[in-house]
């Protein structure tokens, strides 16, 4: 049987349901800074998205700090909300009513100011189909909204204010979040006052099968290749995860790096049966986890407690 990662005992929820999170990769990654003997005193994620793995390891005190860039004007205002204007934005969403009305309204203005784009991107997030910002998502349950699923089945106050508060509570953490492309936070990144082994990259780039339907702003193939080039001048040690579309497994097995799949386990409540997703792992690090999967089903937790719902014991 393939060998699991366990997963960190504090869960990190980000407030955003997103396109390809990563949280559940969190776990990996602590994985390989532990095996690797690095505790980086900076953990950067040019593609910001959730934030779910930098969140996750500031939260299990596995770095010092963390800096968060994202080419999303609303999800990097989102972010820049979430840590420095955190009680306005949850007084705002609690005055806000979830209709298809004020779906319309956010999705169509062009706003300015960081709380407005804040607003719109949680707003849009909680209440768009799996949560995509692009333009062609519509809102949950359609717009005669006759599905089962409203538009607000998603938007449980309480539930988003926790998550909001959670991520908030980790401020004093957060170095920097930009609105940047990738390469221009690298840049930055690379004139602070840090060494090269101090600083840890983690890239999780739009994917490239389906980023165009996912992401406001997605890759064009030129790009991933811009990217790919990229990473070949990175000095500082990194890690990428992405889903394994053919044209990116040869692009990364023709320079030494040998991309490595990293299974995402998710359960199916109804049938319990398996789903597996896999990831496309590629790093710099001398050393990657011999685990490759990253989760357990809800069968396999039961068959590790006894029938009194007790862990099981030796």
């Amino acid at each position: 049987m393939t060998k699991s990662i366990k997963r960190d005992p504090v869960q990190i929820l980000s407030p955003l349901r997103y396109p390809g999170a990563k949280r559940r990769l969190s776990s990996y990654v602590a994985e390989a800074l532990r095996i690797n003997n690095l505790r980086p005193k900076l953990f950067v994620e040019p593609f910001a998205g959730g934030a779910s793995v930098a969140l996750q390891l500031a939260e299990c005190d596995l770095v010092d700090k963390i800096a968060l860039a994202e080419l999303d004007p609303l999800v990097a205002a989102f972010w820049k909300t979430v840590f420095d204007d955190t009680e306005w934005l949850l007084e705002a969403l609690a005055e806000l009513e979830v209709s298809v009305e004020n779906w319309d309204y956010f999705r169509e203005n062009n706003f300015r100011s960081n709380r407005d784009r804040a607003l719109a991107c949680i707003y849009l997030n909680r209440t768009s189909f799996s949560g995509i910002l692009a333009p062609s998502a519509g809102p949950i349950g359609g717009r005669r909204q006759q599905s089962k699923y409203k538009i607000d089945c998603r938007f449980a106050y309480d539930t988003v204010k926790r998550r909001i508060n959670q991520a908030a509570k980790l401020r004093d953490r957060v170095l920097f979040v930009d609105r940047a492309t990738w390469s221009e936070t690298i840049e930055k990144v690379q004139h602070l006052d840090y060494q090269s082994k101090e600083i840890f990259f983690y890239f999780d780039p739009p994917f490239y099968e389906a980023g165009p339907r996912l992401y406001t702003h997605y890759f064009t193939s030129e790009q991933h290749t811009e990217l790919y080039k990229g990473l070949s001048e990175i000095k500082e040690p990194w890690l990428l995860s992405y889903d394994p579309a053919k044209p990116i497994v040869e692009m990364y097995s023709g320079n030494g790096w040998t991309p490595k799949r990293v299974s995402l386990l998710y359960s199916v409540a109804a049938s319990e049966e398996l789903d597996d997703t896999q990831e496309l792992i590629v790093s710099n690090l001398p050393k990657l986890p011999t685990a490759t999967r990253v989760w357990r089903t809800s069968t396999e937790w039961r068959s590790l407690r006894g029938q009194n719902g007790k862990p099981k014991r030796k």
